[in-house]
């Protein structure tokens, strides 16, 4: 008799690892909707009449982006490390066996309904 075939299955992942795989996808949006929402803020002044105001928002939308930009990334390994080491352990499984069919008579063709069969023209 052959060795049973053994599956490599991961278990859930616990209440805190759920969480923190949650904090990561709502790090991800916030750093989205504040990348966006910082250049629509800054459009607006940068577009005004006052050369004063124009040159203010291009520097404070240079410096908030330059700040977005760094702190995402670290946030992002950050939390990834953190999602990656929350993940469920390693289990080796064996295999079930399917179950075999009753014998009951000859086996059926298989089923063909979903194809469609070309009609023959060459009568």
């Amino acid at each position: 008799m052959a060795a049973p075939v053994m599956l490599e299955v991961r278990e859930q992942r616990g209440p805190f690892g759920v969480f923190v795989k949650w904090v990561f996808w709502i790090f991800q949006g916030a750093m989205l909707l504040v990348t966006l929402g910082t250049c629509s803020l800054v459009g607006n002044f940068v577009s005004a009449p006052n050369p004063e105001v124009a040159l203010g928002a291009g520097l404070f939308g240079t410096l908030a982006l330059g700040v977005i930009w760094i702190v995402w990334p670290i946030g992002t390994l950050g939390f990834g490390l953190m999602v990656l080491l929350t993940r469920g352990r390693k289990r080796l499984i064996p295999r079930r066996r399917p179950r075999r069919p009753a014998c009951r008579g000859p086996a059926r063709p298989p089923d063909h309904r979903g194809i469609r069969q070309v009609p023959d023209l060459t009568r």
